[in-house]
């Protein structure tokens, strides 16, 4: 079988065709498999918010099903109208016999009519963007009837037509890359070969000693450029002196052709091995940054889970026993036997409940907000307008999880009323790993450090200063702080790129400069300017 690519006649055309090849084989593999990815897990998002939903109606239905209060039923199922996916939602009650009897439903399709046992549905069904789902309605751990919901996920569609166009825009900004630099490189590695070539061809064709190869670089290339001159000079000397045994001369330089042709077949082969391994290592390169990134923004999120899980277990409890007291009251109306000291007791133990909700979920709610535009933040790459001094105090406000585990202070100063239009995920980036250095490196045997961060404006840029007054660093260390996989904590976690990427972040996102000072045992300082408005260039 004749391979394709031997019909190409030119090294650097088959060069690119592999390396694109290659590049969209492995893009088409890898995006098929997070499109499947992404497609289930928008799947189970869609299910499991329909099932929350389901079972926070189905909680407030409880009482209306059991006192048969089918107008009260027919107003919460009412609320559906506000979902637009929601075709068809029913109530139904336990009787002795344990039948379902239909109570009330809400319905935006009167041509659709739910199945008579919807009790097969507890076990979600889910086919081609139909959904149908039952959740039992109890009272205390006891069914007393069942909450049936039909719904059409109209975002699913929306949702894969969105992700075909954003991968195949990423595949084809990819693919224009990858032929970029293959080009680049090509021209790099080749061109000294390519003159090497045309020297000999000439040279050979024209039976013109005195042509010369231009040497470029001190590489394996100068020196193969370097010692064909000097067989050269021999040859031409030779030539000059010894017209006599020209035949021999000729068989030598063929000979010598041969050679030359050998060593450049070799070297081709060398050259490909290190255009992969060159390509290899700048893919795990870019592979550990976004890791990198990705790990901070995982560390985010854990941490903020868990902080908000306090406040809504508070608000839950208070509001569990919320609903224990109006019970007691239902039971007490029902039965005539309400007394004064009975109702102020209530009211005195209803009152302090909301206010212990509000003010749980209040705190949780303010906590969500925060993370909810740091997180998106720290994973897009968009231009926007900030108030500096509070994005800073929310940027810190994500990183509560993990400084309240230490006794750290941590001092803003900075004009509140300070706008800056940059790259607000760079800023986020930056600000967390300065942090996480100092506790990780600079506050290591310290229980009680200080960070001060400064900003304001000189000029159109911005000088921001992060100064601690930890450990501090060496000379030597100061150097090669910015280097990648440069770390102090070789084999203890440390991967070494967190401040590489600070480095990047700083000058590549924000369009600006950064420099350090240290001295061993007086701290740490990072001195970043970067203009105001990062979509213009920094003014000096």
């Amino acid at each position: 079988m004749i391979n394709p690519l031997n019909k190409l006649k030119s090294f650097k055309t088959k060069l690119i065709v592999v390396i694109t090849g290659v590049t969209f084989i492995v893009l088409l593999l890898a995006t098929a498999s997070l499109a499947i990815v992404l497609n289930n897990s928008f799947k189970i998002y869609l299910e499991n918010s329909a099932r929350s939903s389901l079972a926070n109606l189905a909680y407030n239905l409880a009482p209306a099903v059991t006192f048969g209060d089918s107008d009260a039923v027919e107003r919460l199922l009412s609320s559906f109208k506000t979902s637009p996916d929601v075709i068809n939602a029913s109530a139904y009650a336990l009787n002795d016999n344990g039948e379902l009897e239909f109570i009330a439903n809400y319905s935006s399709d009167a041509r659709f009519l739910p199945e008579q046992d919807v009790r097969q549905y507890q076990r979600a069904v889910y086919d081609d963007g139909h959904f149908q789902l039952t959740t039992p309605i109890q009272v205390d751990n006891q069914i007393i009837g069942y909450l049936y919901q039909y719904s059409v996920f109209s975002q699913l569609d929306e949702f894969q037509l969105q992700m075909f166009a954003v991968f195949s825009a990423t595949m084809l900004v990819c693919l224009l890359l990858g032929l970029i630099i293959s080009l680049y490189f090509q021209r790099i590695l080749l061109a000294p070969l390519s003159h090497l070539v045309d020297a000999t061809e000439n040279i050979s064709r024209q039976k013109d000693y005195s042509i010369r190869v231009e040497q470029q670089g001190s590489d394996e290339f100068s020196a193969l450029s370097s010692s064909f001159n000097i067989m050269l000079d021999e040859i031409e000397a030779h030539n000059q002196k010894q017209l006599a045994i020209q035949e021999e001369i000729r068989e030598l330089n063929l000979n010598l052709e041969n050679k030359v042709s050998q060593r450049t077949n070799e070297l081709e082969g060398a050259n490909q091995y290190l255009q992969n391994a060159m390509d290899e290592l700048e893919h795990s390169h870019n592979q550990l940054i976004e890791q990198e990134k990705m790990a901070s923004l995982g560390a985010l999120v854990a941490g903020i889970a868990h902080e908000i899980n306090t406040p809504v277990g508070i608000g839950v409890t208070a509001m569990s026993h919320l609903s224990h007291l109006i019970k007691s009251l239902n039971e007490k109306f029902i039965n005539k036997k309400i007394t004064n000291s009975f109702m102020q007791e209530f009211l005195v133990s209803a009152e302090k409940g909301a206010e212990i909700s509000l003010y749980n979920l209040t705190r949780a709610a303010d906590i969500i907000s925060s993370f909810k535009q740091i997180a998106v933040d720290q994973s897009s790459d968009e231009l926007r307008t900030i108030y500096l001094h509070a994005y800073l105090h929310e940027v810190l406000l994500s990183l509560h999880p993990t400084l309240k585990k230490f006794k750290h202070e941590i001092i803003i100063n900075c004009d509140e009323n300070l706008q800056v239009h940059c790259r607000a995920g760079a800023l986020v980036q930056i600000i967390t790993n300065l942090v996480m250095n100092s506790i990780i490196h600079a506050f290591e045997n310290i229980e009680q450090g200080k960070i001060t961060i400064s900003a304001k404006a000189i000029g159109k840029n911005i000088h921001l200063c992060y100064e601690d007054n930890g450990a501090g660093m060496s000379k030597e260390a100061i150097n090669r702080l910015f280097e990648p996989f440069y770390t102090t904590k070789r084999g203890e976690g440390g991967s070494g790129l967190g401040a590489h990427l600070v480095y990047n972040l700083v000058i590549q996102a924000l369009k600006g400069q950064i420099t350090t000072s240290s001295k061993l045992g007086m701290g740490l300082k990072f001195n970043i300017i970067f203009p105001a408005n990062t979509a213009t260039k920094m003014l000096n």
